[in-house]
């Protein structure tokens, strides 16, 4: 690969594709396109991730609890004899789920090896006013340091003995840990903006 090629991988560019490509998905209107290209993506990614493919199908299998709300709430109506099905929200169920995948699984194959620290360098890069990159900075960074909390909050649960049943207790202490990361969330969102503040940042 020459050296210009190599420069069109990198990571800001990449950042680019994976946008342009959000957007194209977002207007695919076919179903079957959508399976074929979904599926040609997710071997693409499965391939790249395929010293790890628990890891994989659980961020998959995470990503696609909404997906289930998604059919849930579109697959019904209520009609003149009641409740019933609705073919228009399955259909439109279906390409909402096929969309968010495939948007899902090319995110995942553009920026493949691209850890936090590199993101932000290929944000900086990005002709972007710099207001709003200083934005984009701090979301990714107070979006990893929430999940590095839920993940010590997840090591605590196991340390605990807690294993996940469908009971209300279970239900209890997840709402208690998706609180606390909430009330995190808007902590840090506080300091952030009394920071930026500070340094004399306005909107």
């Amino acid at each position: 690969m020459t050296e210009g090629q190599t420069r069109f991988l990198e990571p800001h560019y990449r950042l680019v594709y994976a946008f342009i490509f959000g957007i194209v998905a977002s207007s695919i209107q076919s179903a079957t396109f959508l399976l074929i290209l979904t599926a040609c993506i997710a071997a693409w990614v499965c391939f790249l991730h395929s010293h790890q493919p628990k890891h994989l199908l659980k961020r998959w299998l995470k990503f696609n609890l909404f997906s289930v709300l998604v059919w849930a709430t579109l697959s019904w109506k209520i009609g003149t004899d009641g409740v019933e099905l609705n073919t228009h929200g399955i259909a439109l169920a279906k390409l909402i789920t096929l969309r968010m995948n495939l948007i899902v699984l090319s995110v995942w194959l553009f920026l493949h090896h691209v850890t936090d620290t590199i993101l932000v360098q290929a944000i900086t890069k990005l002709p972007l006013p710099k207001k709003l990159k200083h934005l984009f900075i701090l979301t990714v960074r107070y979006i990893a340091l929430l999940s590095e909390l839920n993940e010590k909050m997840d090591r605590a649960m196991k340390a605990r003995g807690f294993q996940p049943k469908c009971n209300l207790y279970t239900i209890k202490v997840y709402s208690q840990r998706v609180a606390l990361l909430l009330i995190h969330a808007m902590l840090k969102a506080e300091k952030a903006e009394m920071a930026m503040k500070a340094r004399g940042f306005r909107v």
